[in-house]
């Protein structure tokens, strides 16, 4: 009884995107959005780490930078090697956001 109450709630998310981007992010084994915090530098230096993203990284990368108009020039930046974004600073929460309003 409690599952059927619960699978009438839950919203089914689209995975498709309605437009044609460059880059796909893909979600975790949990069904999650592959954006992690790290601290680094004795917790110094605080990151924000978007992976699994297929395609176009530094599209995405300048689709971000016009979220944050204010940010300095080296904010972000793409990790070539292994295809990630890399943010300064902690910012998990608006980017879950904004990539769940574009549909990922």
């Amino acid at each position: 009884m409690l599952r059927t109450l619960i699978q009438q709630h839950v919203v089914r998310r689209s995975y498709t995107t309605s437009t044609a981007q460059p880059y796909f992010i893909s979600r975790t084994a949990n069904n999650g959005l592959p954006v992690y915090t790290d601290f680094k530098n004795g917790g110094t230096q605080q990151l924000t780490i978007i992976r699994r993203i297929e395609g176009d990284a530094e599209a995405l990368k300048n689709e971000i930078l016009t979220l944050f108009p204010d940010a300095p020039k080296n904010f972000a930046r793409v990790n070539p090697v292994n295809n990630q974004v890399i943010l300064k600073g902690i910012h998990m929460n608006e980017i879950k956001e904004w990539l769940i309003s574009k549909g990922f």
